[in-house]
């Protein structure tokens, strides 16, 4: 592993952080955050699945499975599902609460919010937990995929690129079937799981070619490539509304690299700005599993409901804010309650011990 931290990575976990709270607010079409929405075509989770990769020790002789990581990654995913349980539920049922009915309420509700019922994300209260319970899979078993060989890897990638455009058809007829039987024979969403196991294989491949400075020299050396294909694309996929982009796995290992060019175009031109933006680079998984709560809380005490519609203003701003206090709250936590957060914000121990110290 790399044996210090690399900041135009760091800078681009933040910068996608920020663009996955511009994807979750409302998103009008033609204005700024549907247009970013679209040029990075939905690939911001996938980046930290290969970061994630990327970043993951190598397997000991012997191991198979990482039971070690698989823990780690256990008590956030439990813990942000109890703190979504216990602030957005009451949110999305506050009308039959001031009436005095319960009736939504059932022993099967911790199960759904961490989305063990099915795989549908978007019926559970915190939707970005569907990235942790699937990283927390695919880690159990990253001994086993990083004793491939690496041509063996390099086919698992490509593999899991061409079934997961195959599987997002699948996964859209079972929608139809299942809301006009009830009955579906395929998880819905799987295919974002199976390109996550891509990405991530991808990443572990890129780790074993090259160490952080060649991999940061060749992503440097390419960097404008991918901007100038996704601005080139763009308006294609606007004029024939391709939605969502997501369902191309061409296009969305065109938005990772693009996330990772602007990285580092950003710490090649503007070397000040990088540095102060990656000093918050430990911050973003925290700023990730809390945006939604805030978001939501924030649309209640604008609109008064839960789906409620922010206005244009509201919606080019909300973003910003929700970022920022995002930040305080991993600063002031990080300051009084270290510990805590290297457990449940996965904060790294050299923050961890920073933090605690000042």
């Amino acid at each position: 592993m790399p044996s210090k931290r690399i900041e135009w990575i760091d800078f681009c976990r933040i910068f996608t952080a920020f663009c996955v709270i511009v994807r979750h607010c409302d998103r009008p079409y033609g204005y700024f955050p549907y247009i970013t929405d679209l040029f990075n075509y939905r690939s911001l989770i996938f980046f930290f699945f290969l970061m994630a990769g990327y970043f993951t020790h190598a397997a000991q002789p012997g191991q198979w499975v990482d039971w070690t990581r698989t823990k780690r990654l256990l008590v956030p995913y439990v813990f942000w599902t109890l703190i979504a349980l216990a602030l957005l539920v009451p949110l999305q049922h506050v009308e039959q609460i001031s009436v005095g009915d319960w009736s939504w309420c059932s022993w099967q509700l911790p199960l759904q919010e961490m989305g063990l019922l099915h795989w549908c994300y978007w019926d559970i209260s915190n939707v970005p937990l569907w990235y942790l319970r699937t990283l927390i899979i695919i880690s159990f078993f990253a001994p086993l995929i990083q004793r491939l060989p690496t041509k063996a890897m390099l086919g698992l990638t490509l593999l899991c690129f061409a079934a997961s455009d195959v599987l997002c058809w699948a996964d859209a007829e079972a929608a139809a079937s299942r809301r006009m039987t009830g009955v579906n024979w395929l998880p819905f969403r799987f295919y974002e799981s199976v390109l996550a196991v891509g990405f991530f294989s991808a990443g572990l491949l890129i780790r074993r070619c090259a160490d952080g400075e060649r991999f940061t020299s060749f992503v440097r050396s390419y960097s404008w490539i991918a901007p100038a294909g996704s601005l080139i694309l763009l308006p294609g996929v606007l004029f024939w509304g391709f939605y969502p982009p997501v369902q191309s796995s061409a296009l969305v290992l065109l938005g990772v690299a693009t996330t990772m060019s602007i990285g580092a175009l950003v710490a090649r031109y503007f070397p000040r700005a990088c540095h102060w933006i990656a000093q918050w680079g430990p911050a973003a998984f925290f700023v990730y599993v809390t945006h939604f709560i805030l978001l939501h809380w924030l649309r209640m005490l604008l609109t008064g409901d839960y789906s409620g519609h922010l206005t244009l203003l509201q919606t080019h701003l909300a973003p910003w804010g929700i970022l920022v206090v995002g930040l305080v709250l991993y600063k002031l936590f990080v300051r009084f309650f270290p510990g805590f957060m290297r457990v449940v914000a996965l904060a790294p121990a050299e923050v961890v011990s920073h933090g605690s110290t000042q």
